[in-house]
């Protein structure tokens, strides 16, 4: 109402309706920001990632188990909704945040004993030396086409769009796209 107000678009008490119940025109405008004030509104999504790209870029499986509601993951999105800001003279750029989800990645361990090694047990065995390390074949979770392999389990770092800022034009010439030479 007070956005509106500074754009001289309210001319009275505003009317409200539940935007759940009601019939949408065909001709209705496309969907306006109608917050408070701000250079740069933002739209917030929500959204349960099942592969994403960690922070050094390599894709990772993104733990969700959906069934009953056992354990979802689900991460807030905010993306800006123009390029221009209100009020001053820049451009409306998203700005990055760490958040930490569980992912899980197969592990396949090498296999049991070399054949070099085999023939060191051989030898010891042959003078009597007892061999007090005993190697076990390595814990399995399952086999494919591969051979034995684990499941890790661990928490990694993603980079997700968290909020809008407006940035001056002469921010990323000044600052970021410096010259070798500068530095």
């Amino acid at each position: 109402m007070l956005y509106r107000a500074i754009n001289g678009e309210s001319s009275g008490p505003e009317r409200r309706e539940d935007p759940g119940v009601g019939t949408h025109a065909p001709h209705a405008p496309p969907h306006r920001y109608e917050g408070p004030p701000t250079p740069c509104p933002a739209r917030v999504e929500y959204a349960t990632p099942v592969f994403a790209r960690n922070y050094q870029g390599v894709w990772r499986y993104v733990v969700q188990i959906p069934y009953e509601g056992y354990f979802t993951q689900t991460v807030e999105v905010t993306r800006c909704m123009q390029s221009r800001c209100h009020y001053l003279e820049g451009g409306c750029l998203s700005s990055p945040r760490w958040l930490s989800l569980l992912v899980a990645e197969l592990h396949y361990p090498p296999p049991p004993a070399a054949p070099a090694h085999q023939e060191y047990q051989f030898a010891q065995k042959r003078l009597g030396e007892t061999d007090s390390s005993t190697e076990k074949p390595p814990h399995c979770d399952g086999h494919d086409e591969f051979g034995c392999y684990q499941v890790r389990l661990y928490y990694d770092w993603f980079l997700v769009p968290g909020s809008c800022k407006c940035w001056r034009p002469d921010y990323f010439a000044r600052y970021v796209r410096r010259n070798h030479r500068e530095l």
